[in-house]
């Protein structure tokens, strides 16, 4: 398993300070890549909050010099972890708009977006809105589904966007039962149908929504099929960090 570790990507991390609901400040940063190294993790996206009309709202360029600034820092004290520039980019009104016209930000350079559905409500807009980007060959990673109430009701849409050509990202927290029973059998329900291609800590600090230590992973690796999952899952997220 920690050969594995040492080749997992995370593609979902909220490391940069100050500018969403990751640490405050420098500190909180590298208190966050500390735990990264000590799990054994080296390379992971700093996917920042992107809502516009709210404080996550940063730029593109404002995300690059952040983490320019974090991982001088990290260069500083030794700290063995490269940060790749992403975005988490939240569903809004003109989304589609802000992708297309090269506004928002993809993971690296593998020209994927990764987007976060609303928590609460009907996804239509946000079904339309993909299918939409798709048909445009937008490559999309729809965040952690299984924590979407729509989803979990409405699996056929999960299964038409995939079929579409969107990827999905879940959490690995969902798999551990950390977000209820409901999101881990769902989660476990898209590996099973073949419809997950991605997972990713989330993390946002170091303490309550951190990421995984290596005992929390080898209890993934014992699920069904979860060395499977894994194996399949780091590769792919590997794929993305190799564009950069």
């Amino acid at each position: 398993m920690t050969a594995l570790l040492g080749d997992f990507v995370d593609i979902h991390v909220h490391i940069l300070p100050g500018i969403d609901d990751g640490p405050k400040d420098m500190a909180g940063s590298i208190e966050l890549a500390r735990a990264y190294e000590r799990a054994g993790i080296r390379r992971l996206f700093a996917t920042s909050h992107f809502l516009p009309g709210t404080a996550w709202s940063a730029d593109s360029e404002t995300i690059v010099q952040l983490i320019s600034d974090v991982q001088a820092v990290l260069d500083a004290e030794h700290i063995d972890l490269l940060i790749l520039p992403g975005m988490e980019i939240a569903y809004h009104q003109r989304m589609a708009e802000r992708i297309v016209s090269g506004q928002l930000s993809t993971l690296g350079d593998s020209g994927y977006f990764l987007v976060e559905p609303p928590f609460h409500g009907v996804v239509d807009d946000l079904y339309e809105s993909l299918i939409y980007l798709l048909e445009q060959e937008v490559r999309l990673i729809v965040a952690h589904p299984e924590r979407i109430e729509t989803f979990r009701q409405r699996p056929d849409l999960i299964q038409k966007l995939v079929l579409a050509g969107a990827r999905t990202q879940i959490n690995t927290g969902s798999l551990l039962g950390y977000f209820g029973s409901a999101c881990k059998a769902f989660a476990q329900d898209l590996w099973n149908n073949g419809l997950l291609h991605h997972i990713a800590c989330d993390a946002h600090d170091h303490e309550i929504r951190a990421p995984l230590t290596s005992s929390q992973w080898e209890t993934l690796r014992n699920l069904p099929d979860g060395e499977q999952l894994l194996l399949h899952c780091s590769r792919n997220n590997r794929e993305l960090a190799d564009h950069v």
